[in-house]
């Protein structure tokens, strides 16, 4: 007969599986079992040291969840008789790491629902590293505070007590390189604000990318918040190219300004120029985008597209096709790129040989 799923199941259903248990296992097994008894004891000290030991075993089998650690299934039948006992604890020290050693338990061990690692996350020590316990411990927490963030908005509840994990785990997920994640978790809460706080030179690209593409399936207005979160890191970070393409999709011509009026690269400005110009956006130039009163009419002629067929017959003589080929000339054009390809192959093989 399998456990309940509270994890108060009777320690004698485990009773015939020891005789499977390899030696270290088994001295595993009966270690785990003596802290939890010795958790139990009147004496503070003793308390302490067994809590401790527990939580230094779980840490060191939680670091990676491939599979359910045996420190965590050894004490699946004592789940239930550390809750009772913690019920009966006065507050302290002790208590709050019991209530930290709990949370961890219940992401194999709660009921679905429940939510009893948010629970006792919140219960337990406002100094502990979410991160010790392991990514899979984090994410798990992760599911269970976007739950109830939903339940407490829809039951118009406070959701105070929830920001500050909510700022740990999206650290977490944001210092290992988890980026889908954690911008799920920040639509989820409703707090994409927090993304500009946390992006880096290493994660920015990666994090916008993941932004723009996921603006594709949300619904109006997030769509049009998650664009102007993706446009704010772009500018921020000096990509003035992307973030010229994200307000162009916003249709926000003051993003545009923005953009001309931080930039000081004169060429950069003209690449922005062409850009508005194949996408046809009356822009005006003024002086606090561009001082120079010539330079600024070139390139508001580029905007205008007043000169486009210029450069498209300057484009066609650089490329010598002002003149139709015929079939001839095209096959002769050809066949010289490829004799000219051939003796660059030769000429690298023979240098490769000597």
């Amino acid at each position: 007969m399998e456990p309940s799923n509270n994890g108060a199941g009777n320690p004698k259903q485990y009773k015939n599986k020891d005789e499977h248990l390899s030696e270290d296992d088994l001295a595993l097994k009966n270690q785990l079992q003596f802290y939890v008894e010795t958790a139990q004891d009147s004496d503070p000290a003793l308390q302490r040291a067994a809590l401790d030991s527990i939580r230094q075993e779980i840490r060191s089998s939680t670091s990676s969840l491939i599979a359910i650690p045996k420190q965590l299934k050894f004490l699946r039948p004592h789940y239930g008789t550390l809750k009772s006992f913690y019920e009966t604890m006065q507050d302290s020290k002790s208590k709050n790491l019991l209530a930290d050693i709990l949370s961890v338990l219940a992401l194999t061990m709660s009921e679905e629902g429940k939510r009893e690692s948010l629970r006792y996350r919140l219960l337990g020590s406002e100094d502990d590293d979410i991160g010790s316990w392991g990514h899979e411990y984090v994410r798990n927490l992760a599911g269970e505070v976007a739950h109830e963030y939903t339940q407490s908005v829809d039951e118009d509840e406070s959701i105070e007590d929830l920001w500050n994990l909510v700022h740990e785990i999206f650290a977490f997920l944001m210092k290992y390189n988890a980026v889908p994640e954690a911008v799920d978790f920040l639509l989820e809460v409703e707090d994409l604000d927090l993304l500009t706080s946390y992006v880096n030179k290493s994660n920015y690209k990666r994090t916008c990318l993941y932004l723009t593409a996921a603006a594709k399936y949300l619904a109006s207005p997030n769509d049009m918040l998650v664009l102007n979160i993706a446009y704010t890191i772009y500018f921020t970070k000096k990509e003035f190219v992307l973030a010229l393409q994200i307000a162009l999709f916003l249709e926000n011509l003051k993003h545009v300004s923005e953009i001309f009026e931080a930039c000081n690269d004169l060429v950069q400005k003209q690449q922005f120029c062409y850009i508005l110009a194949r996408h046809g956006v009356p822009f005006i130039l003024d002086e606090g985008m561009v001082l120079d009163d010539d330079k600024r009419e070139q390139l508001q002629d580029i905007i205008n597209n007043a000169k486009l067929s210029e450069i498209f017959l300057a484009l066609a003589r650089d490329v010598e096709v002002m003149e139709a080929k015929s079939p001839e000339d095209i096959y002769m054009i050809c066949r010289g790129w490829r004799i000219y390809g051939l003796q660059s192959i030769e000429s690298q093989s023979r240098k490769g040989k000597g």
